[in-house]
């Protein structure tokens, strides 16, 4: 009898679940292939107790969609569809908050797994209104299940805001430029051995001073060329322990791309020792910071050569994109800034 009590819900609405975690699924392998916006960039130094977030949902919605298949013919395990949807939802919610009051920014693949949570939330509580009720006590039994989600989700928030930590705690890692707190970013995308990069940087030096002034700026190493990985860890130290010099230390590292494309420390210790400026101990953890970051710009404003500057206002959601050394000129930036409200 229980079986046969159970189908009648449970079948309806299995095939929109399945839906569900598929769609989950699809978002969460997209998460982690950073194939998405500016605000990405962002979200991408967050995990979950370490686990990125897009793998944290690869694993979550798998593990739905085999309940989902498995729950008719066990119908003990019928009891975590709901569990599992409203401890997401808990963890959602703290999500949306971060993107809200500690990001700034929406980050749409993001929303949109949320979405497919709440959902699955919805779905849950269709079910549990159409499920036959026991004779006598429904009051009591409607209740107590409310009780139970509401305690799911207090928990799914609780674990949610116990293990989401930035992958950047430190704060070392600040690669951007120019006036803080600007909702206009300028990225600068380049890679250290393109001819026409090269040509560009005299063009983007006399560009940075106006730019500076009226948006956060960011110098991004694009590897089209592989042998740019080699250059960035240098870069990504300049860009946040010497910004004052950064732009005569890009100078000179570029300098040192016509000479090695594998330079050693000494080597970029001579280069830059006009300067009066020491090489720190290389953090290997936030260089690894820096590339994803410098990943999730290219990637998520679908960047596909260099070199290229991205204007993008995070408030407004406008974005502009030149790409080629003829194209990267004084005026051009300065019209890109103006069409997206710098």
């Amino acid at each position: 009898m229980t079986r046969h009590a159970v189908l009648p819900r449970t079948a309806p609405t299995s095939l929109l679940m399945l839906l569900v975690a598929a769609s989950g699924l699809g978002l969460s392998v997209a998460s982690t292939m950073h194939l998405c916006s500016d605000a990405c960039s962002e979200t991408a130094q967050y995990t979950l107790f370490g686990l990125d977030f897009g793998l944290f949902g690869i694993l979550f919605f798998l593990a739905l969609a085999a309940v989902v298949l498995l729950r008719r013919r066990i119908p003990a395990i019928d009891v975590l569809c709901p569990l599992m949807l409203l401890g997401s939802a808990g963890a959602e919610a703290h999500f949306i908050w971060i993107q809200k009051y500690v990001i700034g920014a929406w980050c749409p693949l993001c929303l949109a797994i949320a979405g497919t949570v709440f959902t699955g939330v919805i779905l849950v509580v269709i079910e549990q209104i159409r499920a036959p009720q026991p004779p006598g006590g429904t009051m009591k039994n409607l209740l107590l299940r409310i009780t139970l989600f509401l305690a799911v989700f207090a928990l799914g928030l609780g674990v949610s805001v116990a293990g989401v930590s930035s992958e950047n705690p430190s704060g070392a890692i600040d690669p951007y430029l120019g006036k803080s707190g600007s909702p206009v970013t300028v990225y600068f995308i380049s890679d250290w051995f393109c001819p026409g990069c090269r040509k560009a940087e005299p063009a983007i030096e006399r560009i940075y001073g106006d730019v500076a002034r009226k948006a956060r700026v960011a110098f991004i190493d694009y590897p089209i060329h592989p042998e740019t990985n080699n250059f960035t860890p240098y870069n990504l130290q300049f860009l946040t322990h010497e910004k004052g010099k950064y732009l005569k230390l890009r100078r000179a590292l570029a300098d040192l791309s016509l000479k090695t494309p594998t330079p050693s420390r000494e080597d970029v210790q001579a280069a830059i020792a006009p300067l009066g400026v020491t090489l720190r101990q290389i953090n290997y953890a936030d260089v690894s910071y820096g590339m994803q970051f410098n990943l999730t710009v290219y990637r998520g404003f679908g960047v596909k050569s260099t070199p290229s500057v991205v204007v993008h206002n995070v408030k407004t959601k406008k974005t502009r994109i030149l790409e080629g050394s003829g194209n990267i000129t004084r005026d051009s930036v300065r019209k890109a800034l103006a069409e997206v409200g710098g």
